[in-house]
């Protein structure tokens, strides 16, 4: 199939000898030249028959049509008629000779042309039009062949990673390839691509090519190629058609492989948590494996996704997550969400806890941009079998999450303990008139205050980590903080006054009715 060109490529082209013209192209673009033979009556019955001389088929959408007979002088009911015929079987533009070779077109013939909305082009010699379109549109198909062929190369050549591949790929056609998103988004370029850890370029025409055709709202994989003609443009979207099918069958590859490691994970981990952390010689072998450590110390974490997800796919966007956050850990698929623990060689002190624990809540947030999740981290435990106490307690602190809005869906075990023994005593008849006097300013203020004192307080009176919470600027939270601490005069800033305004605060939120 020859490409499609610009029909102002063939208008302005010197050799087509085009001296005047009826219609603007525009974008219009032509895939094909039809010449026919004959007098105009003989024309006008091929065209409405759709079949020559010969009685081969013709394919006239979005051709040009050239008559190599000249056509009448004058006004002629024949040259009308061919005009509508060709307007009405898809025709582009008309090319004619005139029999004056003047290059003036009738009067009737530029006014039903215009009313038709068809270009009709005056030439000086139809034969000399004819090569020079056909050699237009010859280089176009040429062009594509090339580049189709040299991506038909690259993607029989063994390779590895699908970076290699998108780099072989773009050196093919002379373009970076990268595959995004539907909307758009990057997800992978090619090795060496200075857009391989950041976004996908923006601007220009942008060329995509489905990698799963079977699926609407699947990956693409995307071509920036700049100025270019449209057969250019064209040609480039015929190889990355090509392209894709490598690409998708690399992907449905990795997938396979992601699939079978999984299993390979959940199994091994089902395995520890069965033997309470008990190892054996052969199974330190297959953790060694995985990258898995086992002895030291260990904070583990659980991850329960709030929404329907893809989970084996999605890991990888956890685990760069976590590795911008500079946390090593080691993560396995579960049924509605994933584990993972994070080791050290010796016992870390409670800043460096705190600081995991603090990355851990940034990593959250920035996984929560796609996915939302509750998030539970355990405490730190000392060898295999505290792997396995750690993962049970992260597990609780996750169900809890669940239920913990105004903390973002997080909760650290180390924080928890202390606070769900206090809230017992926060439950009692005497605890809650109390609390609901001490609060009576801001409830009468609006329920913004009480929700904001409470989640600044259970995030350790941070406004930049409140704000993320709430979802306000950070100069929001300061002024609302200051508004409550004139409202009910207590000093935030005493550490007794703190405990005793977030258990009332506690006391009055489990208060609501649902």
């Amino acid at each position: 199939m020859i490409p499609p060109i610009p029909l102002w490529s063939v208008t302005n082209h010197l050799p087509a000898g085009v001296m005047e013209s009826v219609g603007e192209p525009g974008t219009t673009t032509v895939s094909s030249l039809v010449a026919l033979a004959g007098s105009l009556a003989e024309v006008n019955r091929q065209v409405r028959e759709q079949k020559n001389l010969d009685n081969d088929p013709l394919t006239l959408r979005n051709c040009i049509l050239l008559p190599l007979e000249p056509l009448p002088s004058g006004v002629s009911w024949e040259v009308e008629a061919l005009l509508a015929l060709a307007s009405g079987a898809g025709v582009v533009a008309l090319a004619v000779r005139l029999q004056n070779d003047d290059g003036a077109l009738p009067p009737n013939v530029t006014r039903l042309a215009e009313r038709l909305g068809l270009v009709v082009l005056a030439v000086h010699n139809t034969w000399q039009f004819g090569m020079a379109a056909q050699e237009l549109l010859s280089g176009a198909a040429h062009r594509q062949g090339q580049l189709i062929s040299r991506v038909a190369v690259e993607c029989r050549v063994p390779f590895g990673s699908l970076g290699h591949l998108l780099h072989r790929l773009g050196v093919a056609l002379g373009h970076s390839v990268t595959l995004v998103d539907p909307s758009g988004k990057l997800i992978s370029a090619g090795e060496d691509d200075p857009r391989a850890n950041g976004d996908a370029q923006t601007g220009g025409t942008e060329i995509f090519a489905s990698v799963h055709r079977e699926q609407d709202n699947g990956p693409r994989l995307r071509v920036v190629p700049g100025p270019a003609l449209d057969q250019e443009q064209a040609a480039i979207r015929a190889a990355l058609e090509v392209a894709a099918i490598a690409v998708s069958e690399l992907l449905s590859r990795q997938r396979l492989e992601r699939e079978r490691d999984a299993r390979h994970r959940i199994a091994l981990l089902g395995e520890l948590i069965d033997n309470a952390g008990t190892v054996s010689p052969p199974f330190r072998a297959r953790a060694l494996e995985l990258g898995w450590t086992l002895d030291g110390f260990h904070i583990a974490f659980r991850v329960i996704t709030r929404q329907p997800v893809d989970l084996v796919a999605r890991k990888p966007d956890l685990d760069r997550t976590l590795i911008r956050e500079k946390i090593e850990a080691a993560t396995v698929e579960q049924s509605d969400g994933w584990a993972g623990w994070i080791s050290f060689p010796s016992k870390p002190d409670p800043a460096e806890v705190s600081k995991i624990s603090n990355a851990l809540r940034r990593a959250q947030r920035e996984l929560a941009s796609t996915v939302a999740t509750q998030f539970g981290v355990g405490r730190m435990q000392a060898q295999p079998e505290g792997i396995v106490r750690s993962l049970e307690e992260a597990n609780d602190a996750a169900r809890i999450a669940g239920a913990r809005e105004n903390s973002g869906y997080f909760v650290h075990v180390d924080r928890l303990d202390m606070a769900q023994l206090l809230l017992i005593w926060t439950r009692t008849d005497t605890f809650r008139p109390a609390a609901r006097e001490l609060l009576a300013p801001l409830l009468k203020a609006g329920p913004e205050l009480l929700q904001t004192l409470t989640t600044f307080l259970d995030c350790e009176s941070s406004l930049t980590e409140t704000a993320a919470i709430l979802n306000v600027h950070r100069n929001t939270v300061s002024d609302r903080i200051r508004r409550i601490q004139a409202l009910i005069a207590i000093n935030l800033e005493d550490p007794e006054a703190r405990l005793a305004l977030q258990l009332a605060c506690r006391s009055l939120l489990m208060d609501k009715p649902d």
